[in-house]
């Protein structure tokens, strides 16, 4: 967009007014709608607009409708809309907008990472008053250009909404099925259920921990842990240390299901095969030889368990812990009628997934161009 831009501060007269946020007295908090909704920091913050039930009725600081929202200290330069007035603490500051509004939110959203850089403090990353007003901002001279580029994102950003909103949907299906197909009342077709324990189903096994490795972000094989197993991984090791370890330990096989034993325990998936690091003790995996039950319907089945298990006290899992529970299950045929349906609605939740990231990437390709000059 051929335009004149502007380079200014954030708190100069004509970019924007800044309200820091100061918490007022606890003794005027309530849960009772008396006043107006308070927001002490980030943990209050959705997705675009903040979600709080506490009230106050004393407001020292209050952040007006449609201004921009930020938080000031850890983490810095987390943004969302307040859709009302807020009264707000200590943590956050509103930003009352003299050029565009939706511009400038989408501009502190693509440089969060130069507010997070001016984060100062030994106990805790903040920024100050004088920090958030000297921050520099860029933006098109004319206000209809300004326009036209939030109009680009706001509608990259319905589009996301929606693919999300699709994503929650099918999301709440599936589990609905699943509670309704997996359970042992189930009385579709006349089939019989009967219970088995884990350990009769197949072989349960726990990887190995060696300590004495290397990760880096650029090697070939992922390795995953507790806390990103089930993810992306975010470290990679060797084709020979993965090589040396598959040699020297039992190792999953295609189709086998690996479970996490701690942190977010029952996190469950189905391992594809492709090589992969799993050096952790606290994932476990069983060997299944499908005479019993098969592999995708085990699959569900452990997704049952996992919801009961994040509810529980248990802290850590071991091998006796999975052999001993115990799951209902129906002939071979009518788990793989069971598998096949749930399975389709996977494939749906993927496609969307999959149709969502596309989104996304197109969103950030579009901010990288249209809020530089």
């Amino acid at each position: 967009m051929k335009t004149e831009w502007v380079h200014k501060k954030l708190g100069d007269d004509d970019v924007a007014k800044i309200i820091m946020g100061q918490s007022p007295s606890s003794a005027s908090y309530n849960d009772e709608n008396i006043g107006l909704p308070f927001l002490q920091g980030c943990a209050d913050f959705g997705e675009v607009f903040p979600k709080t039930s506490v009230y106050c009725n004393e407001p020292l600081k209050v952040a007006p409708q449609n201004s921009i929202l930020m938080s000031v200290r850890a983490p810095v330069g987390t943004i969302n809309k307040a859709d009302q007035k807020y009264i707000i603490g200590r943590g956050l500051c509103s930003i009352v907008s003299l050029i565009n509004n939706d511009y400038l939110y989408y501009y502190l959203l693509q440089n969060k990472n130069r507010l997070e850089q001016k984060a100062q403090g030994s106990t805790f990353l903040a920024i100050n008053s004088a920090e958030v007003n000297d921050f520099d901002v860029s933006y098109p001279e004319s206000l209809s250009t300004q326009r036209r580029i939030a109009a680009i994102l706001n509608s990259a950003d319905k589009v996301i909404a929606a693919t999300q909103k699709t994503i929650a949907k099918y999301k709440q299906i599936k589990q609905g099925m699943m509670e309704d197909l997996l359970n042992e009342q189930c009385t579709m077709n006349n089939v019989q259920w009967r219970k088995v324990k884990l350990g009769e189903v197949g072989k349960i096994s726990m990887c190995k921990r060696v300590f004495s490795f290397e990760t880096s972000t650029e090697s070939e094989i992922p390795f995953y842990k507790i806390g990103t197993f089930g993810k992306d991984a975010d470290a990679f090791i060797s084709r020979q240390l993965y090589e040396e370890y598959k040699s020297k330990f039992s190792y999953p096989k295609v189709g086998d299901i690996l479970i996490s034993a701690s942190g977010t325990i029952g996190r469950t998936v189905v391992y594809d095969g492709e090589p992969a690091y799993f050096q952790d003790s606290n994932i476990i995996w069983i060997d299944n030889n499908e005479t019993i039950v098969l592999n995708q319907f085990l699959y569900y089945q452990y997704q049952i368990i996992s919801w009961n298990l994040e509810s529980s006290t248990i802290a850590r899992l071991y091998n006796d812990n999975f052999n001993r529970i115990e799951i209902t299950i129906p002939d071979l045929t009518e788990q793989r009628r069971i598998a096949a349906i749930l399975s389709g609605i996977d494939a749906k939740i993927a496609a969307e997934e999959k149709v969502l990231q596309k989104y996304e990437k197109v969103k950030k390709g579009l901010m990288e161009k249209l809020l530089n000059e």
